[in-house]
């Protein structure tokens, strides 16, 4: 599963997550370059963060498909430290393809 993770500057040029209130929030792009079925896992870490509160997917390169980021039936993400990003096309979920285009996402977590 091979995709890179970009954070992206702010206004000031800021590429670190920023305090909102008692969290931090970061906008980042997510490069997917090899896709497997079943998603792939964007740790905080990558982000800057040690923990995950809220994901949003605000923005997709590729037209025709959809980005989300997955729940549990709890409403919990994969863990405190990770969430599965999965990219479909129409009802169809992808599998096995390769050079899938940019996710961009918000997300807001602890430091």
């Amino acid at each position: 599963m091979a995709h890179a993770v970009t954070l992206l500057a702010d206004h000031k040029g800021m590429t670190t997550p920023k305090a909102v209130g008692d969290e931090y929030v970061v906008d980042a792009t997510i490069e997917v370059e090899n896709y497997v079925q079943g998603g792939i896992t964007v740790t905080a870490a990558s982000l800057g963060l040690s923990s995950l509160h809220c994901v949003c997917v605000t923005g997709m390169e590729e037209i025709g498909q959809s980005a989300r980021a997955v729940i549990s039936t709890t409403g919990l993400y994969e863990s405190a430290t990770s969430f599965k990003l999965i990219l479909s096309t129409g009802s169809a979920q992808l599998a096995g393809t390769s050079d899938e285009g940019m996710v961009r996402v918000r997300v807001w977590g602890n430091l």
